[in-house]
């Protein structure tokens, strides 16, 4: 809706003011009178006018005094001076005070008209050009709002000069508010050379200039960037043009960080097949020895290179399980144990009495915690990355050196380095660091991959040491830091989650005599032919009754017309059904029928799925003479688990379950 001007006229003559008022009436606006200063002094204080027509006599108030207040109160209203002709001085006088016209009485109608028609007329512009000015500052504003809150750093550069940044841009380069105002815009660059790549693609095309490239920041330190150069006004570069800085070193850690993932997957994929494979084939090489020794007299000169087979057999065996760790697909046993124990035991093992006589001039010195807090985790997995650690530490520092091996308790309740977030709590913290060659910037973020290694491949292990290491913690819930210097060393700290959970006291080693069986019925189940061959002759040896099946479904049919006190049941069997198939198979006629369960390789949920329905204990592959017998010893012993039976007895199967499930190897 158009908004109508207010005019106020302020005369003491009331019929001055009826004049004025009929002359003006049709030049749309609204029209109101006073005849007293007073009296127009508060109207004004009301209702704001466009236009006061000002008599600057008035006797109860001095015009000057009102046209003071008019300034001050209300300095957009405009003031026309009305006065004699024998006071045109004096009506000059209050246009350099501030009034906008005069005119003089006796007036003219049309001189009146044409007047108040110009100062309402200006009155109109000057509206509008203070909309116009206020749109601007509004705009002004919002746009300053946006550059500061922009996630991306922007700047102003005139001249080759910084003259304007926003606060982002301020922090990325860690400078203080108005700190880069005058700098030279070289100092937006990593390098002369790309300042002077840049700057050519912007002056000699007038174009926006994009590269990717790192920022040195006031520290020295650097990030990843994308910095984009656009001119203001391309037909005119004197007027400047705008740097935007987006940090993209987060982006890229993640894109790395997914791509290693990846990486690790398909490791991973591979390096479970080919576990799987090789433990069929160590079988013979570390289950026959056994097995023949046990039948041969302590003199017979075969023992020696026998022993020898076998102990090459388990040390492959053990590489093995380097592989099934970095697959993350082996079946993890957890037991409550103490750090500083795994430690104590590395350090007294004959393999670190052999890696010391390599190395006499590195010292390794122990800090640990005296009352360490107790950690959930598969000892072997963690034993192993305490080896690879301290072997990996000694190998870096091939002049001699130091090693510092450190357990602590922390509390953590912030991100650790490389970790977005953690688990609030409690962890067992080792801390293994050097004084060795350190580890270049470029090699941090890889070290833990499979095989990359700067070591002489064949040299110095199979290099997966470090990757062993990182799927460990991993696997565990745990975290992982690495801090190195080039030339000054390398410190590794892992954060293993602390339990509430005793140790259970040491179980007193049996003679394998006391695991022999008395005539048991046991169903071998496994599609390679070696593999049931050592499993028999094994457990003929323990004097139990021992036959087998090729697969799966020939075991359910040899398994309709008999029974058998225990299954070995392999998991994987291809072609046909595996392992969890082939039980569920046999439930359906033998119910609660006892089964042990064995692979070199197995997805941990179908193992987990066939214990929920019975099965006992997983032993690996390749077979040790004392594992098999404990578990098949022990899995004979327990009650039958037939859950027709026991669902008549609320909660008793969930109770035999549990039972089974807390004594798995």
């Amino acid at each position: 809706m158009k908004e109508i001007p207010k005019v106020l006229i302020v005369d003491d003559d009331p019929g001055m003011c009826r004049s004025m008022k009929a002359l003006l009436c049709n030049n749309g606006c609204a029209l109101e009178t006073s005849h007293a200063g007073k009296d127009a002094i508060g109207r004004m204080d009301k209702v704001f006018f466009d236009l006061v027509l000002l008599d600057l006599f008035i006797p109860d108030m001095n015009g000057f005094r009102i046209l003071e207040h008019i300034n001050r109160t209300s300095p957009d209203t405009l003031v026309i001076i009305i006065t004699g002709n024998s006071s045109e001085k004096t009506a000059i006088e209050a246009i350099r005070k501030g009034a906008h016209d005069y005119i003089k009485k006796p007036f003219e109608p049309e001189k009146l008209i044409k007047t108040v028609g110009n100062c309402l007329d200006q009155r109109k512009l000057m509206r509008e050009r203070s909309q116009i000015m206020e749109a601007l500052r509004e705009n002004e504003q919002k746009l300053e709002a946006i550059f500061r809150a922009s996630p991306v750093g922007i700047s102003l550069v005139i001249n080759r000069k910084i003259d304007w940044s926003n606060e982002t841009l301020n922090r990325l380069l860690g400078y203080e508010k108005d700190d880069l105002l005058g700098q030279n815009a070289r100092i937006l660059y990593r390098s002369d050379d790309e300042y002077i790549r840049v700057g050519r693609k912007l002056y000699a095309r007038s174009e926006t200039a994009l590269v990717e490239t790192q920022l040195e920041r006031k520290d020295k330190t650097r990030f990843d960037c994308m910095l984009c150069s656009c001119p203001l006004d391309a037909a005119d570069l004197s007027k400047g043009y705008i740097v935007a800085v987006n940090d993209i070193s987060e982006s890229k850690r993640l894109a790395a960080q997914l791509q290693r993932a990846q990486k690790m997957e398909i490791m991973g994929n591979l390096a479970g097949g080919v576990a799987h494979d090789l433990n069929n084939i160590l079988s013979g090489l570390v289950s026959y020895p056994e097995l023949l020794l046990m039948q041969m007299p302590e003199d017979d000169p075969l023992r020696k290179p026998l022993t020898t087979i076998q102990k090459s057999g388990e040390k492959a065996a053990a590489v093995v399980e380097d592989l099934l760790t970095l697959a993350r697909r082996g079946v993890a046993v957890t037991e409550v144990v103490d750090l500083n124990e795994i430690i104590f035991q590395y350090l007294k093992s004959p393999e670190y009495e052999k890696l010391t006589s390599f190395h006499p001039n590195v010292e390794l010195f122990t800090h640990l915690e005296a009352e360490i807090l107790n950690i959930l985790v598969s000892p072997t997995h963690v034993s192993k990355a305490v080896m690879n650690l301290i072997v990996n530490a000694t190998e870096a520092i091939p002049a001699g050196g130091r090693i510092v091996v450190k357990t602590e308790n922390r509390y953590i309740d912030k991100p650790v380095s490389g970790y977005e977030e953690v688990v609030e709590g409690d962890y067992a913290v080792l801390t293994v660091s050097d004084t060795g060659v350190g580890i270049l910037p470029e090699d941090i973020q890889r070290v833990f991959e499979p095989f990359y290694t700067k070591k002489k491949m064949g040299r110095s292990g199979t290099g997966l040491g470090m990757a062993v290491v990182w799927n460990t913690v991993k696997d565990h819930k745990g975290y992982i830091d690495v801090q190195s210097t080039e030339g000054k060393g390398c410190t590794f700290t892992l954060y293993f989650p602390a339990t509430r959970k005793e140790k259970r006291e040491g179980e007193t080693t049996l003679s394998l005599e006391n695991y022999k069986g008395n005539g048991e019925s046991i169903l071998i189940v496994d599609d390679v032919e070696e593999q049931r061959q050592i499993a028999s002759g094994m457990l003929k040896e323990l004097g139990y009754s021992v036959v087998s099946a090729s697969s799966g479904e020939k075991a359910v049919e040899y398994l309709k017309t008999h029974e058998v006190d225990l299954l070995v049941l392999d998991m994987i069997m291809d072609p046909g059904m595996d392992g969890l198939d082939t039980y569920k198979l046999i439930l359906d006629r033998h119910p609660g029928q006892k089964a042990i369960i064995a692979s070199g390789f197995s997805e941990t949920e179908r193992v987990k799925a066939l214990q929920r329905l019975g099965g006992g204990p997983y032993i690996r592959k390749p077979f040790l003479l004392k594992k098999i017998a404990f578990a098949v010893k022990e899995e004979l012993k327990k009650p039958v688990f037939d859950d027709r039976v026991f669902n008549e007895v609320p909660g008793r199967a969930k109770q035999v379950q549990s039972q089974r499930l807390a004594t798995d190897l």
